[in-house]
């Protein structure tokens, strides 16, 4: 028989845990070092992880047939969604406490385009580009003599009844 797949990601989750925490010890130096800006990146990314965490275990809880152990199971998830929370509320001083503009959650154009991307159209360009691109306008009074079969058959439905 195999195993689950929440095994085999339950072990990937604990691995990846056990590597992070190995990142985030003071005490092991490495050629790299994260940086104030690096630790606040992370924070939202825990976060999420420990209430997704959380909600894995509360839905063992609730499949849980043995009651005392069931209730021990969704007791420990407050504890976490508490701790969720903190982490918010830390980010969210650390946030304000840096100097500069806020974060912006959306990209700009301007960010996007590379350097040897051509330069954007200007009105005068997009204007032209609809006029080719438009159809010769029918005259007016042409348009005003012959309204459509569907236009003719709108106008005699009752109001009431729903079109097909």
């Amino acid at each position: 028989m195999t195993e689950h797949p929440a095994h085999q990601i339950a072990h990937m989750a604990a691995n990846a845990a056990e590597e992070l925490r190995g990142y985030m010890n003071p005490a092991d130096p490495f050629p790299w070092e994260l940086t104030d800006g690096d630790h606040l990146a992370l924070l939202p990314r825990l976060s999420t992880a420990i209430c997704d965490l959380a909600a894995c275990i509360d839905g063992i809880a609730q499949m849980t047939a043995d009651q005392d152990a069931g209730r021990q199971l969704a007791d420990a998830t407050h504890p976490l969604l508490a701790g969720c929370a903190q982490i918010r509320d830390a980010e969210a001083i650390l946030r304000a406490d840096q100097p500069g503009p806020e974060p912006e959650t959306r990209t700009r154009p301007a960010q996007l385009a590379a350097t040897g991307f051509p330069q954007p159209m200007t009105g005068h360009l997009l204007q032209a580009a609809g006029t080719a691109l438009a159809p010769p306008a029918a005259p007016a009074t042409q348009a005003a003599a012959r309204p459509s079969r569907r236009a003719d058959s709108q106008a005699a439905r009752p109001a009431n009844r729903p079109e097909r």
